[in-house]
């Protein structure tokens, strides 16, 4: 470790986020704030992020089966990740 330091803060575990579908659940987001409100941290326990390869491979699913990807929602996104898991 090259810096350490130690102060006060404010720890919230009030948030919510997620729709409550199956991949996107509804969970307890923790959020670390300073003392003059300034979010400085945030732990999200399952976070819906994908990385640049799962862009890819949603991109080339969305090209495979014809969609149109300017007419994509979330059900979109759901069907793919249904086909992920299989």
């Amino acid at each position: 470790m090259d810096t350490v330091i130690c102060k006060e803060v404010i720890i919230s575990t009030l948030k919510r986020r997620g729709t409550g579908i199956e991949h996107s659940p509804i969970r307890i987001i923790t959020e670390v704030y300073e003392k003059d409100g300034t979010k400085i941290a945030e732990y999200d326990p399952t976070p819906e992020t994908f990385n640049q390869m799962d862009l890819l491979h949603f991109a080339r699913w969305v090209k495979n089966n014809e969609f149109d990807a300017d007419k994509l929602d979330t059900r979109g996104v759901v069907k793919w990740l249904d086909s992920i898991e299989k």
